[in-house]
């Protein structure tokens, strides 16, 4: 059992709030562990807000901007910060340490700390990567997956450390109110109080000032709503932009630049919505309690960071190149044109008399826009509820068992007879949310893959009859020609596994992860290395036969569910003269 916990968190302040129920379930789980959160002086800020963090230490890279810090810009001297700096973490005898950063500067760190028990990525002594924990090598294969995947960060991070988070949501320390900040708000007759956040990291990832001036114009003469503009002293340009489109300057308080961590927590606790982009303040405010209307365009995919907690609305574009996938640069950033001002006004507007979110009317399946609510499902999995009836595709059938396939297998649990089920609620949501009247053709196109997960299989079966054979030779001097070949062998089968994967992207996330798996395989003791490639390739096997069997009782249930909807649709159809 882990008594001094080291989490290293060195990214944003969102990826810092996603990591709220990790943090909460490892206190639960380890009650008398000490859990100290590493971070880059950027977001040290940050730290307080997180509950269940008793100890804290910054990295302070930002120092070296600073000319008179660094006035012979000698790189010596930054090496010898960091390693005095990771001496004194090394003295604290930390004996787990979660990485929940990918980057190849985090995994040196981790392998020169030296900390035996290590989850999330890190390098061996040769420099080859190495990811610890089911669940921190699927992080690493979504990013190149992210058609067929529904998890968020915050499932991902939370089962790496064997966290549960069913029925969890994100939360962080709430802030003292503070006179200061009272005085900035307006008078309490104020009916609604409504939050911008028009930054974000990345420019194209931004909604127009000019959308959001026109929703400004809605909100405060249409339901008399206060606007806060919110960001970061580089965001100010965007809030100044923003405030003259508008029409009733006087209704609109710009924050942006002007607010401390504290301070910008005090705001967003007061204000009724968030209109915001995919940023670290939507995180925030989230786990505030405030709703979101969540705004997702270029890279950022509502699956992976949507706010984790129920209740809140998401826009996305609804089109095929969305969301952007990594190193891409769009020079026609179309996706900020599909979400109109007047979808959100409409939305608030409704949720504000209903208190529930509704599609607005003027939304229909080939308005190219996503809509989702985000909910807990039937088992208090976190989950988007898709607002907008499209018609389903391939793609859907897809994800959702893959997410049925992964959140078994990840855990260590292969899939049971009592998972019927669970795939039977799975596909009442589909349903409910999308129009299904092409199952049949979703079939016919499954049969094909079908034939490809076979393919997959057999490959795998090869491999692991090959590895049999190393092992029984292993303990023999005379067979090291035969193991020789062997392992060419399995390397010419690797490398169609992974063609395999690369001509058919339905499969890919299968054959990404057995790659992933073997990275993991180390060491020069070759009957070891056979028998850990065996479970490799047995793990291969049992997920194609496993997706295979989701994937046919997902056909074969939404095809009675379609028959039965379509068989009471008739009942109900007026008949001339009856």
């Amino acid at each position: 059992m882990p008594e001094n916990i080291l989490i290293l968190s060195m990214t944003r302040m969102g990826d810092m709030i996603q990591t709220t129920p990790l943090i909460k379930g490892l206190k639960e789980k380890y009650p008398e562990s000490k859990i100290t959160l590493l971070v880059t002086s950027d977001f040290a800020g940050v730290v307080p807000l997180i509950p269940g963090v008793d100890d804290s230490i910054v990295l302070n890279f930002k120092q070296f901007t600073i000319s008179e810090n660094w006035e012979d810009q000698s790189w010596i001297k930054v090496y010898r910060y960091l390693e005095q700096r990771l001496e004194n973490i090394k003295i604290q005898n930390y004996d787990l340490l979660v990485n929940l950063s990918h980057s190849k500067f985090s995994a040196l760190m981790v392998h020169y700390l030296g900390i035996k028990n290590v989850i999330g990525f890190h390098c061996n002594e040769f420099g080859d990567r190495m990811t610890g924990h089911p669940w921190m090598e699927y992080f690493g294969v979504e990013i190149f997956n992210r058609t067929y995947n529904e998890f968020n960060l915050v499932e991902i991070f939370s089962g790496s450390g064997g966290i549960d988070v069913k029925g969890r949501c994100i939360e962080v320390v709430r802030p003292q109110s503070g006179p200061s900040v009272d005085t900035l708000l307006p008078p309490k007759s104020e009916n609604v109080l409504i939050g911008f956040q028009a930054g974000s990291s990345l420019e194209g990832r931004r909604w127009s000032a000019q959308s959001f001036a026109n929703l400004a114009n809605m909100l405060i003469e249409k339901i008399n709503a206060r606007i806060l503009i919110f960001g970061v002293e580089s965001e100010s340009k965007v809030a100044e932009d923003i405030i003259s489109r508008t029409r009733n300057k006087d209704r609109i308080s710009n924050f942006a630049g002007k607010t401390s961590i504290s301070e910008l927590s005090q705001l967003l606790e007061k204000c009724n919505y968030l209109v915001t982009n995919d940023t670290g303040t939507m995180h925030l405010a989230a786990a505030l309690g405030t709703k979101i209307i969540g705004l997702f365009f270029a890279h950022a995919h509502p699956y992976e960071t949507a706010p984790f907690s129920p209740g809140h609305l998401i826009f996305q574009a609804g089109i095929s190149c969305a969301p952007c996938s990594y190193g891409v640069h769009c020079n026609n950033i179309v996706c900020v044109d599909k979400v109109r001002p007047e979808y959100l006004f409409s939305a608030i507007e409704n949720h504000i008399q209903t208190q529930s979110w509704n599609l607005p009317e003027m939304i229909t399946p080939d308005s190219e826009v996503n809509v989702f609510e985000t909910v807990y499902d039937f088992d208090m999995n976190f989950r988007l509820r898709s607002l907008v009836r499209h018609e389903l595709g391939i793609n859907d059938v897809l994800r959702s068992a893959y997410t049925l396939l992964w959140r078994r297998n990840l855990s260590g649990a292969w899939l049971m007879a009592g998972d019927e089920i669970l795939i039977g609620e799975i596909c009442n949501d589909l349903s409910r949310e999308y129009d299904c009247i092409n199952i049949g053709l979703i079939g016919e196109q499954l049969e094909k893959k079908y034939s490809v997960l076979e393919n997959v299989s057999s490959l795998a079966l090869a491999g692991e009859k090959l590895c049999g054979k190393i092992i029984k030779g292993a303990s023999s001097r005379n067979n090291s020609q035969k193991i020789r070949q062997f392992g060419e062998s399995i390397t010419g089968i690797d490398r169609e596994v992974e063609v395999l994967g690369l001509s058919n992207p339905e499969v890919k996330p299968l054959t990404d992860m057995f790659t992933k798996r073997k990275e993991n395989v180390g060491g020069d003791n070759i009957c070891f290395l056979a028998i850990e490639t065996r479970k490799c390739y047995i793990d291969l096997i049992n997920e194609c036969e496993q997706f295979k069997k989701i994937l046919k009782s997902f056909v074969e249930k939404i095809s009675h569910l379609q028959e039965n909807y379509i068989l009471h649709s008739s009942i109900n159809v007026a008949v001339p003269g009856r």
